[in-house]
Parts: structure tokens; sequence; C-alpha cells
């Protein structure tokens, strides 16, 4: 997920097999934070730094539900300080 007009990613897999017979592939793909997903939160009265925070989250979801629990409360919070001001 790309946030902000200036934002790049660049997707280089770092992939060891020790299998010489293995197949192996590699995907990934980045996205921008979608205007219309953004106008949907804020028809609810829902500001942008909440809406962007709340996709982003969605976004980490799984990934941080695979932390230990002291590991994803951290995470989630310098998330929420990053983002904090970030907007506007």
């Amino acid at each position: 997920m790309l946030i902000g007009d200036n934002a790049a990613a660049n997707t280089y897999p770092y992939i060891q097999v020790k299998n010489p017979t293995a197949r192996i592939e590699h995907e990934a793909s980045t996205s921008k934070i979608e205007e219309d997903k953004l106008f949907f939160f804020q028809q609810r009265g829902i500001d942008k730094e909440k809406a962007m925070n709340a996709m982003i989250c969605g976004f980490c979801h799984d990934v941080l539900e695979e932390l230990p629990l002291e590991f994803r409360y951290e995470t989630k919070q310098f998330m929420s300080l990053k983002l904090e001001g970030w907007v506007g």
C-alpha cells in the first residue's frame, strides 16, 4: 500500500530454496488508497485521517494478528503515531 503522492515501492524477492526440484513463484502488488473509498468514509462523517488509519489497519490486520500480543499492540500504536498529523 502506497501512502502519499511521492510514495514508491520495489518488490524484489529474496527466496532461498534448498530443494532443487521445487518450483517457486513470486507475486506482489502495490496500490494507493483509492479516492472513492476515502469518499465513502467522508460521506459518513469520518475525517480523512481516521479513514486512512482504518484502511491501513485493515490492510495490515491479517499480518498483525500473527504477531505476539505485545508486539501487535506496539505495532498498532506505532502505526497510529506515524499516521497522526500526516494527512492534511
